[in-house]
């Protein structure tokens, strides 16, 4: 059975497109999807996951 809604987002292709915004250092509205990055939108909101999660602390930790 299908699930309803579009399919998540690898976490590769949204860790690429934060890479990208900060490397270039463009608004994340303006992240270029023919890229393969998908949404800026999508980005933000896994990366504020990821932070909300502690997975940088645990990071910075190792």
């Amino acid at each position: 059975m299908k699930t309803p809604g579009p399919r998540p987002v690898p976490d590769r292709q949204c860790r690429q497109g934060i890479l990208y915004v900060l490397h270039t250092g463009i608004g994340r509205e303006a992240l270029p999807q023919e890229l393969g990055f998908r949404s800026g939108m999508t980005c933000w909101r896994r990366i504020t996951r990821w932070i909300n999660a502690g997975v940088f602390d645990d990071l910075h930790r190792i």
